[in-house]
């Protein structure tokens, strides 16, 4: 017999929904009470007993990598973490830029989240930018028109960090592939609610932040390169954890002679890095695969239509694309025409309903602790606001 969820007592698990109706988890999701646990626990052995865990911690940490490999299909050896989302991708165009020189160019969204294109901007790379349909929806043959002779890379996030749209990864990847492209994916927004697989999704480099819907606070980004990828394009920096030590010892004590980078993700691992919020990282993941991703997506997107029904009974209109149901997310922006959404966000703020502006509209982006009393009280907040 299929074993019930009991999302009541999931959202016990979260003291944040005794404050607030919390739709903020696109910016940045609270811990559940396991994670703040597991980060508490460990500092404290920090604090009382020193470092001496050090070495049980890293491979706790590395299997934590193959753990997150099975999730995305592939092996843990192709995993590291960065401190965030701008550091991996600047990496990326370190490499692009070091072997393309500057007659190249790539392509990503106009609308994209800063971190996806900034890195590249800094780097004076030439970027391609395919505005949206007037639906927020960006087709991949739409993407794909913006192609020419010198792109080498399309970069795209899994879902729109505003509108909430959700990107056909798999067929845009593969036409990537068709057109001999590399296919970089920023999944702060998707993963790890929205399945993703690297290979049938022919991702060469992904990045991928866990303080949103990884429900990790801030760990730091998840960075994943295939082997060939780091083959062509090298860490294009290094630190003394990153590449291979002399057989006399255990770290690089050799002078004057050329380094070796490790072959594997650990190339990037510049140096040490905080072990207490990577294994509190490993813990949200072991709480929301004990749940079941696919029950979380599942939660997730029930509350959200059970919202976009309510909204839409009001006088607001929804800018996430909602017409196909495998381009949708949690996420939903919402204007309110003839009000100041910034000033609606804040009425909201001081009504206990938490939600955000971007791209001048309201985000409201719903996680799977929501439920639908939360949204009741976001509808109840609105029609007094709408009343004067």
């Amino acid at each position: 017999m299929k074993k019930e969820t009991d999302w009541k007592k999931i959202r016990k698990d979260f003291p944040v929904t005794d404050n607030l109706a919390f739709f903020q988890s696109a910016g940045m999701s609270p811990l559940p009470m396991p994670v703040y646990e597991t980060v508490c626990d460990k500092y404290s052995k920090l604090c009382r007993y020193g470092d001496i865990s050090w070495e049980e911690d890293a491979e706790s940490i590395r299997k934590f990598y193959d753990t997150l490999g099975r999730i995305i299909n592939t092996g843990g050896e192709n995993i590291t973490f960065l401190p965030n989302t701008s550091v991996a991708l600047s990496l990326v165009a370190l490499s692009l830029k070091k072997a393309f020189g500057k007659k190249f160019n790539i392509i990503t969204m106009y609308d994209e989240f800063p971190a996806t294109n900034v890195p590249f901007e800094g780097q004076d790379i030439k970027i391609r930018y395919v505005k949206p349909l007037p639906d927020n929806r960006y087709p991949v043959d739409h993407i794909i028109d913006s192609v020419d002779e010198n792109t080498k890379a399309i970069i795209t996030s899994y879902v729109n960090y505003s509108s909430g749209f959700r990107q056909d990864l798999e067929t845009l990847g593969k036409k990537a592939k068709e057109k001999g492209l590399l296919f970089i994916v920023n999944a702060t927004q998707g993963f790890p609610v929205f399945p993703v697989d690297v290979k049938k999704m022919s991702v060469d480099v992904m990045a991928a932040s866990l303080h949103k819907w990884g429900c990790a606070g801030h760990v730091g980004s998840l960075f994943f390169t295939t082997p060939n990828y780091r083959k062509q394009f090298p860490a294009p920096i290094t630190g003394w954890l990153s590449v291979l030590p002399p057989d006399y010892d255990f770290i690089p004590v050799q002078k004057n002679e050329k380094f070796k980078q490790y072959e594997t993700a650990r190339q990037y691992e510049f140096g040490t890095m905080n072990h207490q919020v990577l294994l509190g990282a490993k813990t949200a993941f072991e709480y929301m695969n004990n749940i079941g991703f696919k029950k979380i997506r599942e939660r997730i997107m029930e509350i959200t239509g059970y919202m976009t029904e309510e909204l839409s009974k009001l006088p607001v209109e929804i800018k996430s694309p909602l017409a196909n149901k495998k381009e949708r997310t949690g996420i939903v922006s919402i204007d309110i025409p003839g009000y100041c959404n910034q000033a609606m966000a804040l009425y909201l703020k001081d009504k206990g309903v938490f939600a955000a502006i971007r791209n001048q509209n309201i985000r409201l982006s719903v996680n799977f602790f929501n439920d639908r009393s939360d949204v009741d009280r976001l509808i109840k907040v609105l029609r007094e606001y709408l009343a004067g």
